[in-house]
């Protein structure tokens, strides 16, 4: 599992010489940094939880698609409505369209934000290579598990959005997450990336730690 972390180039660099495996990076709309500055598999967050803004999405797409042939994403989280599925199903067909309308394909793999009340039948698999848990919390920790046990078995990547603790952590890694993200690890990186992802290191090698 890796950590995909926004931003804190520096610090994210400096471990990546030791922990290169445990650690990516995730680009937002907001946070303006060059796609290609780190070579760690890198995915594109649309940023609907704390500031959704099209117009920087929309760049951030185009500047994916330009990765194509050399640096591509793990993949590009297409905008949702935090804690309903319903209305992020709907964006979700709204976005496809616009993109096989402006280019007549979708030009990089997609990851579905899992959100409250969707159910794996619910899901457009053959669209993605991906599924982001988000929602609410109670969603996130007691209702997400299925849909999770779906992607893996569909051959879909998954991705756990607001891991900030180590306890998440595990829970992430115990439901079979291939990555997460948290806000601590990208405003707070010297405090918490390197406790992270010795810990995750730790995980992995002995899987009963407590």
């Amino acid at each position: 599992m890796r950590i995909l972390v926004s931003g804190a180039t520096a610090t994210v660099r400096r471990l990546a010489d030791q922990y290169r495996e445990y650690l990516g990076v995730l680009m937002t709309p907001q946070n303006g940094n060059r796609l290609c500055s780190l070579p760690l598999p890198w995915a594109a967050d649309n940023a609907a939880f704390s500031k959704p803004d099209d117009a920087k999405f929309s760049r951030l797409c185009v500047e994916s698609w330009a990765m194509d042939r050399y640096h591509p994403p793990l993949w590009v989280a297409v905008p949702d409505v935090v804690g309903d599925h319903a209305a992020t199903l709907r964006l979700f067909g709204w976005w496809c369209n616009e993109w096989r309308a402006e280019y007549g394909y979708i030009p990089f793999p997609l990851a579905f934000v899992l959100q409250d009340g969707c159910r794996p039948s619910e899901v457009p698999w053959d669209e993605i290579a991906a599924v982001f848990v988000g929602g609410s919390t109670r969603f996130k920790l007691r209702e997400s598990e299925s849909l999770v046990q779906t992607a893996k078995h569909r051959g879909k990547l998954v991705h756990v959005g607001r891991v900030n603790t180590l306890r998440r952590l595990r829970f992430a890694h115990d439901l079979g997450a291939d990555t997460v993200d948290g806000t601590a690890f990208s405003m707070f990186p010297d405090t918490y990336t390197e406790r992270a992802v010795k810990y995750l290191q730790r995980l992995e090698q002995s899987p009963t730690l407590f």
